[in-house]
């Protein structure tokens, strides 16, 4: 993913190039650390991230974290089995290192056959883990209110095939 995926092809490791647009930048090339402003869109191949502010911290050319904040902030990819991956949330962090997209605020993760909501998702997105919600057990409302953040999951199931009801069993 973000800079972050790479194809291969006889055996060499290829980085896509990352394309930003913003109405305003300030890059450190000293420390690496850029800041990007108004209308923000990264493009990495089938990655698409927007937000209102995008920050990335940089190292040697090689991006270590990337933080993108927005009402909402949007993260779209497309997996290399054609599956649409989208997300939204009011503040994303990406970790480059750890395949990691962490969102927070009003955060949402759709993926084929699925939909979680919740305050916070975390998601790996190498190895397509999604944890949502708070630490198990651990009552997390904010202090003044009486109802704990919840995870609500929307599952589709699949449809059987036509002309056979799933509920009935065929003998003949």
């Amino acid at each position: 993913m973000l800079a972050f995926s790479a194809s291969r092809a006889a055996n060499i490791e290829v980085v896509e190039k990352i394309f930003i647009d913003a109405d305003h930048m300030q890059l450190n090339i000293k420390t690496g650390y850029s800041v990007y402003t108004g209308n923000v869109k990264i493009r990495q191949g089938e990655l698409k991230l927007t937000g209102d502010k995008v920050t990335v911290q940089q190292n040697n050319n090689e991006i270590k974290r990337i933080t993108v904040t927005g009402k909402p902030a949007h993260y779209n990819h497309v997996t290399e089995k054609g599956e649409n991956i989208q997300a939204q949330s009011e503040h994303m962090v990406y970790t480059a290192s750890q395949n990691k997209l962490v969102m927070t605020i009003n955060a949402q993760l759709t993926q084929p056959g699925n939909q979680v909501n919740s305050q916070k998702i975390t998601y790996d997105t190498k190895k397509k883990i999604v944890i949502a919600g708070g630490k198990s057990g651990a009552a997390s409302a904010a202090p003044g209110t009486e109802t704990k953040p919840r995870v609500n999951i929307t599952l589709t199931p699949k449809k059987a095939p036509t002309g056979k009801s799933p509920d009935k069993a065929t003998t003949e």
